[in-house]
């Protein structure tokens, strides 16, 4: 994987002048006009890289700025696309600017094909602006002239942009790259998605990556903020299909999917495969009743959602799956509240080279009147669906990328698509706004698991837990997983749906809430050969250890990788009485050049040899054939004399018999035991997840409340315990490693008749072990115990794993359910709009107030409703904080105002703790908080558009 390129690191800083610029008839919002800039820069330098930005953010006007400033600059650009549609898309930009539109042009597309009105120069690469296809560059790979005409549009500093470039990394394409790249030329692509699975990157000729050599990056957010896109709601109906298939016909699609992977289908192609074999011609008449059950299903879940819905899309595994539900659908009625309600759906069946039209449950021509026969282009069927003419759309691969209607605002994903690409172009169909039909959202359904897997994944690495995602979902550059956070985040509803989903496939596969405290391989994980899975030799006493060196092309530098395995019995984590069933082996691992740490508990060895392999630690014969040197022995040697190290439980070293074993002792010891005491410190939050059943736990965890102790299964009391111990001896590596002292940790209980059994895992370390067994010390404990639970630095865990309602109680939160934790969400989501930036390390945001604003909050009267949105929204969140009487307690906020008066100063910027502030909201009553959220609401409104105005007004004043 290569580093991922900081903009700001490479090009000159934007100034506030590039950020407002006009594309021919359009005024660039001022993120297209920041990536415009970094375009530019890179045009100008000739650096190779990616443009991220989302579905709906204007990719084709950055497609044109990009033509614009390539001619300003003196070089050609050639404007690659995947197909003929989204050519002409692009084009229809370029001609509203004038530069573009009177540069010299050439075309390289069919024969057949005819773009704009003016007579077309094709095949030519000298022109100024050449828009192709990438198959019909391809098709010219076997003439020698085109290929000459490669090295000279190379050797004048040709750019290459390629749209939607995920899905332009064909190896034929390649050797056109290639030629241009060795020539002098440059490859930029512009991309919603840029990953690929077949880990092909279009990039590479030019010697950069598609996914970590980013020029700039539009958000999620602020793409959102413009109003271009909508939010997605989510609808994981996933349960609800099942439950109209019947549980013989959901094990008959399962089988049917393992049989795919037993014929060395990959996971993705057998997802995609899931319901395609009942709809195949020659099935079984039982395959056949199955699909008949599915094309029901899917129906039920469009009649379920279709009475508020403009436009749908449902997106079928196979041409014989939306043949057969085109047909289906057309018999149906739109449902009660549908604008043509009790009459037939207006359905369209849409794959590549066919297109079929129902109208009034009969199939019809494109045109109203017109007879059935007539073949029916692409462009004129979506034209005929912008106009309003179709309220659903049944397509197989043919409404992805470049699929421009608005209207949109239902999709239906009736496969299991597993490829989180395809499913966020998908969905990105219908993110895009529609200001005459009022869309504020849209709703995307999901019947086969696919939201399930992609949330799982991203959720994962969010929460720094790699494993559990697959290896191309690792890979994702930090900016990349940041829009799909954003995306899955703008709905509050859907964590729950994940949980409830899980708790589904629980259930029918049997598990109900059994308890799994080991991390389990998956069938699907990619660990390589047997020959190829590490070894590791012994380090010290219970700890082994193995690692890897390899050569970094970019950095001209070495890198290792490290493992630390620990025998949890050997070690001591384990009293001799623990359970026997319990999980015996604890991984942690090192990657040097990207910093990522992970850990596994694992029941066996060889588990966790696979583990380790699995994140990229593999055997290497000749390195561990090499023997350390006596240079090597003696600085080993000098480390493990070490002040740091002279620890009663860090004892026994093992003398490296290879080099393997050489540098991975080094890498753990030298700088003070750094890397070993944060191995331990990964390995102990592994634990302590693992003992909870919670995730996402921070480093510094600083209390495990118990609910119902007494009722705690062994293996969780043991592994507690086993983490108590760990964290000790962490704590004793700490002053030397980081230089201070270990956050202080406890274990806490609500219940006066703990067991001993129960103190005793706080045994023989220094973890304080407390009993919370009056009213008194609950109302003492509440304020901490709810910021804790805010910043996830206090966890619950009781019998059956994390107890979140039981201990929100506990701290005071008003309401535990569903719509208590989305107004939650909402209020710190408004507080992080009317934040100056971002919130810092300690959780403290700031807010700046202009004087009106500041003297209005310091003359207000109890009760009395303030004016100003900005007032008014501090005002509640100082009274969040205390208040006496009606108005804010005497605090640091309350003393900055004060002062702010005293010496008449234009503006004062107040601090909040952002977990105070969440947890306080959250102990209000629900018509406080409505209240309180409303005002917000107002204030964050007001900001934003302060906020642009004040952009807006920076560059006249500049000019002037």
């Amino acid at each position: 994987m290569r580093p991922i390129t900081n903009s700001a690191d490479t090009l000159p800083r934007t100034s506030v002048l590039d950020l407002s610029r006009r594309i021919g008839d359009k005024q660039a919002e001022p993120y297209q006009a920041r990536i415009a800039a970094s375009v530019r820069e890179a045009i100008r330098r000739g650096r190779s890289g990616a443009v991220l930005a989302p579905t709906g953010s204007g990719k084709s006007l950055l497609a044109a700025g990009a033509a614009e400033d390539a001619i300003d600059l003196g070089k050609p650009i050639l404007v690659l696309h995947p197909d003929v549609s989204l050519l002409r898309q692009n084009y229809a930009q370029f001609q509203s600017v004038p530069v573009v539109k009177g540069a010299q042009t050439a075309f390289y597309v069919a024969k057949n094909e005819v773009i704009g009105e003016q007579p077309m120069v094709r095949n030519s690469l000298d022109a100024d602006v050449i828009p192709a296809t990438n198959m019909s560059l391809v098709n010219k790979l076997d003439d020698e002239e085109f290929l000459r005409s490669l090295d000279r549009f190379g050797k004048r500093g040709g750019v290459v942009l390629i749209d939607e470039g995920h899905k332009a990394a064909a190896e034929e394409l390649a050797q056109v790259l290639s030629r241009i790249a060795h020539a002098g030329g440059s490859g930029i692509v512009l991309t919603a998605t840029p990953f690929r699975t077949d880990g092909k990157d279009p990039l590479d000729a030019f010697g950069a990556s598609i996914e970590h050599d980013l020029i700039d990056v539009a958000t999620y957010d602020e793409v959102l903020a413009t109003g271009r896109t909508v939010p997605t709601k989510f609808d994981i109906a996933t349960g609800e299909f099942e439950a109209h298939l019947g549980t013989d016909a959901v094990r008959l699609i399962e089988s049917a999917f393992l049989a795919l992977l037993a014929e060395n289908k990959s996971v993705d192609q057998a997802s995609q495969q899931a319901f395609s074999r009942f709809f195949k011609e020659g099935a079984s008449e039982g395959d056949k009743a199955i699909a008949a059950l599915i094309v029901a299903a899917v129906t039920r879940i469009w009649a379920k959602c279709a009475a508020s819905a403009t436009l749908a899309m449902i997106h079928c595994d196979s041409v014989e799956f939306a043949k057969e539900l085109s047909g289906y659908l057309a018999q149906e009625i739109l449902p009660p509240g549908h604008d043509r309600e009790a009459e037939k759906p207006r359905v369209a069946f849409v794959v590549a080279g066919e297109i079929r039209v129902w109208r009034n449950g009969a199939e019809a021509g494109l045109k109203e009147g017109e007879e059935p026969g007539r073949k029916i282009k692409r462009d004129d069927l979506l034209d005929a669906a912008r106009a309003g003419g179709f309220d659903l759309l049944v397509n197989v691969n043919a409404l992805g990328v470049g699929t421009d209607v608005p209207q949109t605002d239902l999709n239906i994903l009736a496969c299991q698509e597993r490829s989180i690409g395809p499913v966020k172009q998908i969905s990105g169909r219908g993110e895009r706004a529609h200001k005459a039909s009022g869309k504020t959202h849209q709703v995307f359904v999901d019947v086969g698991n696919s939201i399930l897997r992609i949330f799982s994944d991203i959720d994962a690495m969010r929460r720094n837990h790699p494993e559990r995602c697959r290896r191309q979902v690792r890979g994702l550059a930090a900016p990349i997983r940041e829009q799909f956070e954003a995306w899955f985040d703008k709905d509050p509803s859907l964590r729950e749906q994940i949980e409830e989903r899980q708790r589904q496939i629980r259930l029918r596969m049997g598990e109900g809430d059994s308890e799994q405290y080991d991390d389990a391989l998956d069938p699907t994980m990619e660990i390589g050969e047997e020959d190829t899975l590490p070894v590791p030799k012994p380090f010290a006493a219970g700890l082994m250890t193995t690692g890897m060196r390899r050569y970094d092309s970019e950095t001209k530098k070495f890198s290792s990788r490290v493992a630390l395995f620990c025998d949890l019995k050997e070690f001591g984590l384990y009293d001799e009485e623990a359970a026997p069933d319990l999980p015996r082996w604890l991984v942690a691992t090192h990657d040097e050049r990207t910093g990522a740490q992970q850990a596994f508990l694992c029941k066996t060895q060889d588990i966790a040899r696979k583990y380790v392999a699995f994140v990229g630690i593999r055997h290497d014969g000749d390195y561990e054939s090499a023997s350390p040197t006596d240079k090597q022995r003696r600085f080993l040697t000098s480390l493990q004399q070490a002040r740091p190290l002279a620890l009663p439980w860090l004892t026994g070293f093992a003398a490296p018999a290879n080099a393997t074993q050489m540098s991975a002792a080094i890498d753990l010891l030298k700088d003070k035991a750094g890397l070993l005491a944060r191995l331990l410190n990964v390995a102990a939050v592994r634990l302590v997840e693992r003992a909870t059943g919670a995730h996402s736990l921070r480093p510094d965890l600083r209390s495990i409340v118990l609910d119902r102790p007494n009722q705690l299964t062994p293996q969780r009391r043991d592994l507690l315990a086993a983490y108590c111990r760990l964290r000790q001896r962490f704590a004793d590596l700490y002053p030397y490693a980081f230089g201070g002292k270990p956050t202080a940790f406890s274990v806490t209980t609500f219940d006066p008749s703990v067991l001993p059994e129960i103190k005793a895992i706080v045994a023989n370390t220094n973890v304080r072990f407390f009993i919370i067994d009056n009213p008194e010390k609950e109302e003492q404990l509440r304020p901490s115990l709810a910021e804790g639970l805010i910043k996830s630095s206090i966890v619950a865990v009781g019998p059956k794993g994390p107890s979140e309602q039981w201990i929100r109680q506990k701290a005071g939160f008003g309401r535990h359910d569903d719509a208590a934790r989305a107004r939650e969400q909402s209020f710190r989501d408004y507080l992080t709009d009317l934040a100056d930036g971002p919130v810092s390390k300690d959780h403290t945001l700031t807010i700046t107030l202009a004087r009106t604003e500041y003297l209005e909050i310091a003359a207000a009267k109890p009760g009395k409703e303030l004016i100003r949105a900005m007032p008014s929204a501090v005002m509640n969140l100082l009274l969040l904080l205390g208040e006496e009487g009606g108005v804010p307690t005497p605090g640091e906020q309350v003393e900055l105002i004060q002062d702010a008066i005293q010496k008449n100063r234009t503006d004062v910027t107040v601090p909040f703790s952002l977990p105070r502030l969440c947890a306080r909201y959250a102990q209000r009553q629900v018509p406080a908080q409505k209240k309180v959220l409303k005002d917000l609401e107002k204030a964050a409104t007001f900001k934003k558009n302060r906020d642009a105005y004040l952009r807006s007004q920076k560059p006249t004043s500049l000019a002037s």
